[in-house]
């Protein structure tokens, strides 16, 4: 059986091929693969959970409870990255952070992982929090380079975060992403509500550390978790690239209600759950002359209106879009350059 991330790359060959003809049908048919491989993990093993805990928990939910951390977070671990190494005019230090995580404890996706490019010493520095969206793979590392380039070149520090089944957080032989989406929506908030502590855990210790300032990067699935994360903690800039604002958008396709509501749940609790790890449902504190948006007009995933309307409502105007779907953004150069000049700009 082919592996996803070897049919991924070869979608995206594909689209690389025919992008230089527009051909939109293209563009949307791998979005609307990944919708399909939404609802296929959804379905593959349907153990919805509860739905009395679940109702118990969006009754008793409060984000800054459930992810404070200790003021005095420290990596557990350290040590040098052996891969992702860029091309920089500055020498750069490469480190792999590890921080404890108290959901997944010792089983899969285990600790949390950081990757570290530093060109300065972090006191008085400006550090980008790079948060990169489902299915981050070493693959990705081609394209995500080119952002960094264009934060190394602006002077700024970068930590990545490598989301829960994703790489080093991933189990072997499994593809990126593989049990992070599941029928459960309990599980599935939770998972990103523990993704925002940890996101939560580095920015207090780079703040100990003496950072100056820190902004934010995400993109998609990203999107979501430094947007939450800038409405609890003070982040100095934030670009979001097709950011997932209404998780409801893509995760619960219509033809799967009916197996929900056979097991107890209601359309209602469902979308309250969601709402809890959506965007949309809490403030943008960054003002917003300072936040970037780049969106993909053929997004099946994550709708262009509902991300301009969402730039709209803030005040946003930096905002992008581009004649790409949600999985091919990456092959438009036109993203890395408007990033740079957002950067340069700030």
């Amino acid at each position: 059986m082919i592996r996803l991330e070897i049919l991924i790359k070869s979608l995206l060959c594909i689209i690389l091929v025919f992008m230089t003809v527009s051909c939109v049908s293209i563009q949307k048919s791998l979005d609307t693969y990944s919708l399909n491989r939404n609802k296929k993990g959804i379905l593959k093993n349907f153990t919805p959970g509860d739905v009395v805990t679940l109702e118990n928990y969006i009754d008793s939910f409060d984000l800054e409870r459930l992810t404070k951390v200790a003021p005095d977070s420290t990596p557990i671990k350290t040590e040098p990255l052996l891969n992702w190494h860029i091309k920089s005019k500055v020498p750069l230090n490469y480190e792999k952070w590890l921080f404890k995580s108290d959901f997944f404890k010792n089983k899969t996706p285990g600790d949390a992982v950081f990757y570290v490019f530093k060109q300065q010493p972090f006191v008085g520095s400006n550090v980008v929090l790079f948060v990169p969206g489902f299915g981050v793979s070493d693959f990705a590392f081609g394209f995500i380079k080119k952002f960094f380039t264009a934060e190394i070149e602006a002077g700024y520090n970068i930590v990545m975060y490598i989301p829960p089944y994703h790489m080093d957080r991933q189990k072997k032989g499994e593809s990126p992403g593989n049990g992070l989406v599941t029928a459960s929506p309990l599980n599935t908030v939770q998972i990103m509500i523990n993704s925002v502590k940890e996101l939560r855990m580095v920015y207090s210790y780079l703040i100990a550390e003496g950072a100056d300032s820190i902004g934010g990067w995400g993109g998609s699935m990203g999107g979501a978790l430094t947007l939450m994360l800038q409405s609890l903690e003070e982040l100095d800039h934030l670009a979001l690239m097709i950011p997932v604002l209404d998780w409801n958008t893509f995760i619960t396709p219509e033809e799967i209600f009916p197996r929900y509501e056979k097991e107890g749940f209601s359309r209602e609790t469902i979308h309250k759950a969601y709402l809890l790890i959506s965007p949309v449902s809490y403030p943008l504190t960054i003002q917003p002359e300072r936040v970037q948006i780049e969106a993909a007009l053929y997004d099946q995933l994550n709708p262009v209106d509902i991300i301009r309307l969402y730039a709209e409502n803030n005040g946003i105007k930096n905002f992008h879009t581009y004649k790409t779907g949600h999985a091919a953004i990456l092959l438009d150069k036109k993203i890395y350059r408007d990033y740079s000049l957002f950067l340069k700009g700030l």
